[in-house]
């Protein structure tokens, strides 16, 4: 049983003719005979009496016409429900996020949302994971996006995008194009880092100290604008998972190397929040911001409660 097949059914009593539905709903008479005889097939029963021009309701057709008529209703219902919503749901976001997501990902997804809810004021606050969780405990916020979890019970995560390092160069680096890497070949060049203080740079350092390893970082910042300045004039290997190069990458400005036998952590983003806290708004925008995140290939696995 289809809603095409309600509609028309309902449509035919209405207007008291095959013809005339068909011209409503146009669609060639055919269609609509179609339509009411595979309703009557599944029912098992005659809905509408044909005879001498007049089309009338059968015992079966006026028990289930009430039936049918609610249907469309609720379906009516619906859609005005999603206009109202989209045309007049009012209220504040506020949400908590990384700098270097708030920089390159979320600008496009805030485009999107904005365009289906523009009566949505918007807050985002860039900080870091443990001032987002002192404002989460705060309410300035309900949620926040970030690069790594925290061992705090009251505070839920959820992994959205997990993937491994890569070697990141220009197309103009002797490495561009190459299928994979070995550790070895990244030594061998400059490298270009986060400043030693960030949580990153620690576990790149860490991996490499483990390994009994040595490097060269010979350009480090803290802006992700100036990293990509540096790697597209060839100065060296950026060591970093591609989501913050999807533009250049997919232009071709950049390419992302495997690195073999990757000894690296996995470069991670969480959704941060207080289950008991989060609003209707702040689950619009959740629903809105995975669908957006899905091109970006993101992880889908259970909460990852700290403890």
């Amino acid at each position: 049983m289809t809603f095409d097949q309600i509609l028309t059914f309902v449509t035919v009593y209405r207007l008291g003719s095959i013809s005339k539905a068909a011209e409503k709903l146009y669609l060639p008479q055919p269609t609509v005979s179609h339509r009411i005889k595979q309703l009557e097939r599944e029912l098992g029963k005659p809905l509408l009496i044909r005879a001498h021009g007049i089309i009338r309701l059968s015992e079966e057709g006026s028990a289930f016409l009430p039936y049918a008529l609610n249907a469309l209703a609720a379906l009516d219902q619906g859609r005005e429900a999603v206009d109202h919503l989209k045309q007049g749901l009012t209220g504040k976001l506020s949400f908590g996020c990384v700098n270097s997501f708030a920089s390159i990902i979320l600008p496009p997804i805030l485009d999107s949302f904005s365009k289906a809810y523009p009566n949505i004021a918007l807050q985002v606050l860039c900080c870091t994971t443990q001032e987002q969780i002192k404002m989460i405990k705060n309410k300035h916020f309900q949620f926040g996006i970030t690069r790594y979890t925290a061992n705090d019970p009251a505070i839920t995560f959820r992994l959205l995008h997990s993937h491994p390092v890569y070697a990141i160069v220009s197309e103009e680096h002797p490495y561009a194009g190459r299928a994979s890497l070995k550790l070895q070949d990244v030594l061998k060049e400059q490298l270009i880092l986060y400043e030693p203080e960030s949580m990153f740079r620690k576990k790149i350092d860490l991996t490499f100290n483990d390994l009994n390893l040595h490097y060269n970082a010979q350009y480090e910042t803290n802006n992700l604008q100036l990293i990509k300045h540096w790697i597209k004039s060839t100065l060296g290997i950026f060591l970093s998972f591609p989501l913050y190069m999807q533009a250049e990458i997919e232009s071709g400005e950049m390419f992302a190397i495997p690195i073999e036998q990757n000894p690296f952590p996995l470069n991670q983003l969480f959704l941060m929040y207080r289950e008991e806290e989060l609003n209707s708004v702040d689950y619009l925008f959740l629903r809105h911001f995975q669908k957006a995140m899905e091109p970006y290939h993101p992880v889908d696995q259970d909460d990852h409660d700290s403890t």
